[in-house]
């Protein structure tokens, strides 16, 4: 079997590639731009079958591919994560005539590609089997911290190593040493995958980067999605990338305040009472023994309630230690607060019933604080305004009766002329007029709460 370029009429081919390419087009599940056409080439023959891999362009993958044989569809392959190729088995017989195939993919967006060029087969006897390439094992991905949960702010490091699984894949990676590790990423929100390259050689910091390691961080929050490694080996053709490693979830946790456990009566009976921050109300509460991943109990609290009551478990040791945790939905995604502290309980001899100041939400109180303080400060202040302007006003309206007052005390004054005329008298009339002098200077000629009220006489 061979793949020859003639045999049959160029417009025939160019019809049927036409009319495949509008029928891809038109069958797609979305009427976005299609995806550039994958290519279809030979892996490995034999006289009775034929191996062809569909290999997807460079920087892009496929979930789904298809092939066809002209126009009917043939075998398909529908993957559990993306990949750039997958290989079909096909069978041939020795009276088969010449075949075209050609194939498709779909990424995980639902977006399919233009079906590839045709690729055209032919039977022949002395077909010799082409050697396959080895099969490179596909590496192992860890990451510290091993939960892949981690705040924000602090530091991921990958590790994406290759096992030697047996003898024969062993001296396959001895013999040809991965060259290059890349770290595949894909967002959570967007579901797009980014490549992550090895670290470069730094004289300062890192000399010599260790193969296959990677530092990620500190983290802002959009480092969180599905990790997977590969390595490249070169070979004559070029760089050949060996398969996907496995799947390594990252999570990034927001700082939940966190909660207090403490062990109370009620009703008569003893409970656990987990007690989150007020800022979270309707949260979900689980308790935990200390030391174990797995709670004994989950409760959810109500729309208005940011607490928890779990009935004390019946223990099996004297002493048991027990610590809750709460997860709140926020954006589309659970964040967990950290566990609380280790309560200590005694088997038969429950601790009182005391109010410890831990479990005061002293952020809540504060507020509290704060808005009473600022209430009173608010209400001093309008007190001092309203007191001025009463003050202000009663100023003004005691001027206004002081002008009215001398108004009125100054519409009763008259004005006398007094004109003094020289008058020349006797010696022996001085003395009667000085007495008479005298004697008008002892009349009330003036009152003190007028100004001449009583008229002067004359004189003359």
């Amino acid at each position: 079997m061979q793949v020859v370029s003639g045999g049959q009429s160029l417009w025939m081919y160019t019809l049927l590639f036409t009319s495949l390419q509008l029928w891809g087009r038109l069958s797609a599940s979305t009427s976005s731009p299609p995806l550039p056409a994958p290519k279809l080439d030979i892996y490995l023959r034999s006289k009775s079958a034929v191996v062809l891999v569909c290999r997807a362009p460079e920087g892009h993958r496929g979930v789904h591919f298809m092939l066809y044989r002209t126009r009917e569809k043939v075998d398909s392959q529908a993957l559990q994560s993306a990949a750039e190729e997958v290989q079909f088995t096909v069978r041939v017989k020795e009276g088969d005539s010449v075949q075209l195939f050609c194939c498709l993919y779909k990424d995980q967006d639902g977006h399919y590609s233009v079906f590839s060029p045709y690729l055209q087969l032919e039977h022949t006897r002395d077909a010799v089997p082409t050697r396959s390439m080895p099969s490179f094992p596909p590496p192992v991905l860890s990451v510290n911290p091993s939960t892949g949960v981690l705040k924000r702010g602090e530091m991921l490091s990958f590790s994406c190593s290759v096992p030697l699984l047996n003898q024969f894949q062993s001296q396959s990676v001895i013999n040809n040493k991965p060259v290059a590790f890349l770290l595949l990423r894909a967002a959570v929100q967007t579901g797009a995958t980014s490549v992550i390259f090895q670290p470069q050689a730094s004289q300062v910091s890192n000399p010599e980067p260790q193969p296959g390691v990677f530092t990620v961080g500190p983290v802002r929050g959009g480092e969180e999605g599905e990790y997977t490694c590969l390595y490249q080996i070169t070979k004559k053709r070029g760089l050949v990338n060996s398969t996907v490693s496995n799947m390594v979830q990252i999570t990034i946790t927001d700082a939940l305040p966190v909660p207090t456990l403490v062990v109370q009566q009620q009703t008569d009976v003893w409970h656990l009472f987990c007690t989150g921050s007020a800022a979270y109300p309707g949260a979900v509460f689980s308790l935990y023994m200390a030391d174990i991943e797995l709670p004994i109990a989950t409760h959810r609290a109500t729309l208005l309630d940011h607490q928890a009551t779990f009935p004390l478990p019946v223990q099996d040791t004297p002493v048991a230690f027990y610590q809750c945790q709460y997860d709140v939905l926020l954006g589309g995604k659970w964040s967990s607060s950290e566990r609380s502290l280790s309560l200590a309980v005694t088997r038969g001899i429950p601790p009182p019933s005391t109010t410890d100041l831990s479990g005061v939400d002293w952020p809540l109180v504060l507020g509290s604080f704060s808005a009473v303080v600022l209430f009173i400060c608010s209400v001093a202040l309008v007190l001092v305004v309203a007191h001025r302007k009463v003050k202000a006003a009663a100023e003004e309206k005691k001027k206004r009766q002081e002008a009215q007052f001398w108004a009125q005390v100054h519409a009763k004054d008259h004005v006398v002329d007094l004109t003094l005329r020289r008058t020349r008298f006797p010696s022996q009339e001085w003395a009667s007029v000085d007495t008479t002098t005298e004697t008008g200077s002892r009349s009330p000629l003036w009152n003190s709460l007028s100004t001449f009220t009583t008229p002067i006489p004359p004189i003359h």
